[in-house]
């Protein structure tokens, strides 16, 4: 088999020309996919800014979109585009990123790497740099059977895999509706959402499992609904240490109809908590780094040799009360982990000691942002015998269910 494999080498500069590129080629979104009442294709970003795509599979079909031609390779086959020389004599006149080309199996899956994908794959040239981008088109219920081995141990109870199945679907159709996933280029790219802790991360075909295609086949359809009856962003994370959170207070943007619900299930998680120190000259630069972004509620007049109080602190605590000299200030303890990072501040949950010019002493529980569906938690609730509807009641008490298709 392998002796009737080649490889097609696809410089792509040197047979299609930027003329040849129209508005024709620019993303096309589709008709809502609510009126259709049927299961919708989605677009995912799986890989960015390569030099070089290879695919291969068995009778593969190509597109070349700028052109508009078609070829079908019979038996085993291997393409390569090579998106440097497409990049380089086309720098800079492209404004927005081209669909270059398509690739499908008539009887097979795509390889790509090491992985091996179902449904389409999409090259697009990147518009500021020399790359492509890779996007898998493919079914949602397939994208989110596989999604659930990568967000979500696919070992865990039926019960929460439903769950988690139902949040990761709604914020992948609301990420369709909206056609905005890039906060950079807006709607001028050619997928709904990418494979990674941006979004969501999604697998590939073999990461999908008998339990996580039954989760994802059994809630099929089904979405959570805001009070407005819209559909809304519905985030989850691995455990929020004792209480969820609402949106805008982990970020800038508010979503209606969340709320910062109790959550002791995840209390059960070995890891749940964790203990960091931050030493004064960190906190001082943190400290200047919030008044220069406009994160304090009022202007930070800070001088040389002025001393930093802590006030005293508890893990509900939202907001973190300090002194500079004699000025009150307060900062949201959000702010904290955007600074410092993940790896010190796992989540969102803690609380501080000050110890003077020794720093603080921060300690915590739980991982990740903390707000919406805590996965731990669920996992907890499944194996008291609550179902995916009751734990998504718990978590995200003013939605409500719908099945769109």
């Amino acid at each position: 088999m392998m002796k009737k494999s080649f490889l097609i080498s696809l410089f792509i500069c040197s047979f299609i020309s930027f003329e040849a590129w129209s508005a024709k080629s620019r993303p096309v979104y589709r008709k809502s996919f609510l009126s259709q009442r049927k299961q919708p294709l989605i677009r995912v970003r799986v890989r960015k800014r390569l030099k070089n795509v290879f695919v291969s599979g068995m009778d593969l079909k190509r597109k070349i979109h700028v052109n508009k031609s078609s070829k079908l390779f019979k038996g085993k086959k291997a393409i390569r585009f090579n998106c440097r020389g497409f990049g380089k004599k086309n720098r800079g006149k492209l404004k927005s990123p081209v669909l270059l080309a398509s690739l499908k199996s008539q009887t097979g899956l795509l390889s790509l790497g090491k992985e091996k994908y179902q449904g389409e794959i999409l090259v697009v040239a990147n518009h500021s740099k020399p790359a492509c981008d890779v996007i898998n088109q493919i079914p949602i219920e397939s994208y989110i059977s596989s999604l659930l081995s990568k967000e979500m141990n696919s070992k865990w109870s039926l019960e929460a895999l439903k769950a988690q199945a139902v949040a990761a679907r709604t914020y992948a159709l609301h990420k369709m509706k909206s056609n905005q996933v890039s906060r950079g280029e807006g709607h001028e790219v050619h997928y709904d959402l990418e494979s990674s802790e941006k979004h969501q991360v999604g697998g590939s075909f073999f990461d999908a499992t008998r339990k996580t295609e039954l989760a994802s086949r059994s809630t099929q359809g089904e979405v959570l609904l805001g009070p407005d009856k819209h559909l809304k962003p519905i985030f989850f994370h691995a455990s929020c240490g004792g209480k969820t959170l609402k949106p805008d207070q982990v970020w800038e943007n508010h979503v209606d109809g969340y709320e910062s619900v109790d959550c002791r299930y995840c209390l059960t998680s070995p890891k749940r908590k964790w203990d960091k120190k931050i030493v004064y000259r960190r906190l001082v630069s943190f400290i200047k780094w919030a008044g220069r972004k406009g994160l304090l509620r009022k202007q930070l007049v800070f001088t040389a040799g002025e001393k930093i109080r802590i006030a005293p602190d508890r893990p509900d605590n939202n907001v973190l009360r300090f002194y500079v000299g004699e000025e009150l200030h307060l900062i949201e303890k959000s702010d904290f982990r955007r600074y410092f990072g993940r790896v010190l501040f796992p989540s969102n949950y803690f609380y501080v000691k000050f110890n003077g010019r020794k720093g603080l002493r921060v300690r915590g529980n739980g991982n990740g942002h903390g707000v919406g569906l805590c996965q731990v938690g669920a996992y907890d609730l499944a194996r008291k015998g609550k179902t995916y509807k009751e734990i998504l009641s718990h978590y995200f008490p003013n939605h409500k269910i719908k099945k769109m298709y």
